[in-house]
Order: structure tokens, then C-alpha cells, then sequence
């Protein structure tokens, strides 16, 4: 297929729609393009089958059109000559490439060869793990990449590590769609949790990995006298560390009583909706939209000082040391001393930062005009 004159398409490479921040984003991004950039064809190249439909879905209602090149069945030389046919017929005026290893190293060396006007790398994590061929395509890819657009000021630091001028570096910060994280609008899963109203929940949402220091973050709530704690520990997610922390919590009676497993959430909304704050005690992070995300529905957050976390946070939440419990213990025994209606002021203060700095309308104007040229 190819497109001619004003038409030839802004193309994504992506590595599959499946569940994932930088999936759900770039739906996001091209669901809400600005007027400037909503003639615009859009193209995404994957290179895995879907393990996610409802992120398809999401995708399909952006209007992009898909292509497939399917890498897990296919030998190398057959799936990059096939990238190389397929970005030549479309003959995109932009390409992007979305996070590192097989989407930054194929899809930007396709686009050069097939000479793609401007080409973007937009990588989303931090310590991303390439292979060998791949970290030593990544200086020749570099120089030839028109601009990098991360999505926080640590990918952009690592970036200029490994090489990158940083007048080529742009930092386009994530953004929430507020009519879906909406707390007037959401029903809260509190009852479905047999919780009352008047109980504490302190919340946790995310991968059950080793960086985010689950374990930190129980022991800080140990170190708390039992009547300064919260009354339920809800956490949401699964992981590899899931054994380990299911482990640490049989072991101490308090924890036993007081904390529940809520497995893969479906409803974040809800979920965010029926916690009274969420706290991240990670050691290292990129740009974690689950701190955006409560923060649009109203709730304050604790968190670890971590790249990009305190500028999202701001005066509307609580920051503690990384790795430190007692920092992280002293933070939660704030929030819980705020009582409701501080804890409430502090959440209104959070959603107005989101839709103030942090919408997904500024953060498409944003992102597009990076793409486009725009942004001067």
C-alpha cells in the first residue's frame, strides 16, 4: 500500500499490543492527536501476535490501520525483509519507534533504509535488556535518529549516557484521559471488598517486581504502632515477587489479618476509587502512570523520591528516601494522621495537578508536535 502527496502516514512500530503503560499510552496519544495532526494517517507495524484484545480494541478505535510482522514464527532475514517491504510501500513521512530492543534497533534501521524523512525513538523504561547485536546497532541507529522523546527526565539522562546529544532529546511526560479516571463517575469496588466506609485502605497497584520494594513497603507499615496503621493493605498486581511477598506476609500475624491479594485488576478506576491513598516504595521507575492515575481520581499518593516522581507529586502528596523504611514508615504515619478530610484536600489538590499539568490532551499537543515539528 502506498500513500502519496499529504498522505503518507505516521507510522508506530510497536512490539505487540498486550497489557502495558506504554501500549495503553500510545492508544492514548493517538486517540487524542490535536487538530493539526487529526488528518493524518496513522500506521502501527507490530511484531508480535496480540495477547491483549482489549488494548487491540483500543487501538482500533484510534482509527490506526495494523500490520502484523510476526517475529516469533519467522527467521530473521524473512521478518526484516518483510519490515523493509512493508515500511517502503507505505512510505511514511514520520516514523516512531516505541520502546528499546526489536522496535528500536528494526524498526529504525528499516526506516532508514527505506529514507524515512524523521525518525523518533520514544523509549518508556528504564535498564531496558538488548541483546548483543542490539547494543551495538545502537550508536550507528543514534546518530541517524531525528529525536528521542522519552517520557521521563531519567530515560533522558540515560540516553545522554550512552551518547545523545541532548538538544535531540525531548522529555513528553504521560497524560490521563480524566473522563475515564473519574472518581464521580466510578463506582468503587470498597463493597466488593466487604470494607467499610470508615476503614483505612492503603492501596498498591503494580508489577510485582523486585525494584518496587513491596517488602519495604510492609515492613514500614510494620514498624508503625497497630493503632497508626492502616486498617487494610490491599495490593493489586502479580509478578514473579509474588511468592516472596506472599511468603512475608504468612509469616507475621498483623500482616496476615490485614492485607489481601487482589490479583490483575480490570477496573483500575474502581480500584483506585475505593482505596483511601496508594503508596509506591519503589527503588528506581521511569514515569509510573499508576501515580498519575490516582492522583486523577482524587487520591494522594506516598511515594519514593525517584526520577520524575516528586515533580508529579508535587505539594500533593508525600515523598519518602528510597530503600529507606523508616523514611517510608514516617510518610505513611503522615498520611494516616491526615485523617479523611486531609487526606481529601490533598487528593482534590492531586486531580488539579493532572488536569493543570498532566492531561492527555496536553501531553498528544505535546507528543504531536515533537513528531510534526511543531514545537519549535
Amino acid at each position: 500500500m502506498s500513500h502519496d502527496g499529504d498522505r503518507r502516514p505516521v507510522v508506530f512500530v510497536l512490539g505487540h499490543y498486550g497489557v502495558g503503560g506504554a501500549e495503553k499510552q500510545l492508544a492514548n496519544l493517538i486517540l487524542h492527536r490535536p487538530n493539526f495532526a487529526r488528518e493524518l494517517e496513522v500506521d502501527v507495524i507490530t511484531f508480535l501476535p496480540t495477547t491483549s484484545p482489549e488494548v487491540e480494541e483500543q487501538f482500533t478505535r484510534t482509527g490506526a490501520k495494523t500490520t502484523l510482522i510476526d517475529r516469533s514464527t519467522t527467521k530473521f532475514a524473512p521478518f526484516f525483509l518483510r519490515l523493509y517491504s512493508v515500511m517502503k510501500g507505505l512510505r511514511p513521512l514520520v516514523v516512531c519507534t516505541v520502546l528499546e530492543q526489536s522496535t528500536g534497533t528494526w524498526g529504525r534501521l528499516a526506516a532508514w533504509l527505506t529514507r524515512v524523512p524523521a525518525i523518533y525513538h520514544s523509549d518508556r523504561a528504564l535498564g531496558s535488556s538488548t541483546t548483543p547485536i542490539q547494543r551495538r546497532m545502537r550508536p550507528f541507529l543514534d546518530k541517524r535518529t531525528t529525536g528521542f522523546l522519552p517520557n521521563a527526565f531519567a530515560i533522558a539522562k540515560q540516553l545522554e549516557a550512552s551518547g545523545v546529544p541532548a538538544r535531540r532529546i525531548r522529555v513528553i511526560h504521560n497524560g490521563v484521559d480524566l473522563r475515564f479516571f473519574d472518581a464521580d463517575a466510578t463506582r468503587s469496588q470498597r463493597a466488593d471488598w466487604g470494607i467499610r466506609d470508615e476503614e483505612v485502605v492503603l492501596g498498591y497497584l503494580g508489577r510485582f517486581d523486585a525494584v518496587k520494594r513491596i517488602d519495604v513497603l510492609l515492613e514500614a507499615v510494620l514498624r508503625l504502632a497497630p493503632e497508626g496503621r492502616p486498617d487494610w493493605i490491599l495490593l493489586a498486581g502479580d509478578g514473579e515477587e509474588m511468592p516472596t511477598i506472599r511468603g512475608l506476609v504468612q509469616r507475621d500475624p498483623w500482616l496476615s489479618d490485614h492485607c489481601r491479594f487482589l490479583g490483575t485488576i480490570a477496573d483500575t478506576p474502581g480500584y483506585l476509587k475505593g482505596i483511601d491513598y496508594l503508596v509506591l516504595a519503589s527503588e528506581a521507575e521511569g514515569f509510573p502512570n499508576v501515580v498519575l492515575e490516582a492522583m486523577a481520581m482524587g487520591k494522594p499518593v506516598v511515594a519514593t523520591a525517584v526520577s520524575d516522581v516528586p515533580t508529579m507529586i508535587g505539594h500533593t502528596g508525600l515523598l519518602a528516601e528510597p530503600g529507606d523504611t523508616d523514611s517510608l514508615a514516617t510518610a505513611i504515619e503522615r498520611m494516616q494522621q491526615l485523617g479523611r478530610e486531609g487526606r481529601a484536600a490533598l487528593g482534590e489538590l492531586a486531580r488539579n495537578r493532572v488536569r493543570d499539568e498532566y492531561s492527555i490532551e496536553l501531553a498528544a499537543e505535546r507528543f504531536w508536535g515533537a513528531l510534526l515539528g511543531m514545537d519549535g
